[in-house]
């Protein structure tokens, strides 16, 4: 018999990994997740354990799956009928992707999220429209690499350059400046994660639509 006090403290303790995977606070978290603050909190301490609606809220707020974040076991990605995997867009918990396995790779689905471009920012890498597959894990700052960024409420996608004194974030589109930023400045860069996929044409099924712009800097 499964006890129960000890897997509302494994419950807790699955909650608490996510919150820090996504560097956000509870109260932030529980935002996101469209619950009250007093009841995640109740969760982070293992007071309580979640009904099946706050269960499936959490999830989705978190990236991750239901039956992850309920029992800590994962038995597949995959839907019933075909090799897909839904993949949440990165500010609309009720918006999903769905994408063949194959293009995965290795990654995860968990560590994935989507976000959808209306900026020319980076013609002609990706366009107006273009949705990118970004890994969340995946925040490190190397050369060349293509990253989505966050501030102050805008999305930003930039191309890192590696400089003796820092990093310069760049644009594909000449027309746009590019953003230097010293080493000692690096840390206050909020990394959303790495793309890993550029779908500029896709014909696909979500709930609701949405798109992000970019502001120039």
């Amino acid at each position: 018999m499964i006890d129960k006090k000890q897997s509302i403290k494994e419950f807790s303790e699955r909650l608490k990994q996510v919150i820090a995977s996504l560097e956000t606070t509870g109260r932030e978290f529980a935002t996101r997740a469209g619950i009250g603050y007093s009841t995640v909190h109740n969760y982070l301490h293992a007071a309580s354990s979640p009904t099946l609606d706050n269960l499936v809220l959490l999830a989705k707020a978190g990236n991750v799956s239901v039956e992850w974040l309920a029992t800590g076991q994962q038995t597949s990605t995959l839907n019933a009928d075909s090799e897909v995997v839904f993949v949440p867009f990165i500010d609309q918990s009720s918006e999903v992707l769905k994408l063949d396995t194959q293009l995965l790779v290795t990654r995860e689905s968990r560590s994935l999220s989507a976000i959808r471009v209306n900026t020319d920012v980076m013609h002609p890498t990706f366009l107006p429209g273009a949705i990118l597959l970004i890994d969340n894990t995946d925040t490190k700052l190397t050369d060349n690499k293509l990253v989505v960024l966050k501030q102050r409420g805008n999305y930003l996608f930039k191309r890192v350059q590696v400089l003796m004194e820092g990093i310069r974030l760049l644009s594909d589109n000449d027309n746009y400046p590019a953003i230097t930023v010293a080493n000692d400045e690096i840390g206050n860069i909020n990394v959303v994660g790495t793309v890993v996929l550029i779908i500029n044409h896709i014909k696909q099924e979500t709930q609701t639509s949405n798109s992000h712009g970019e502001k120039n800097t």
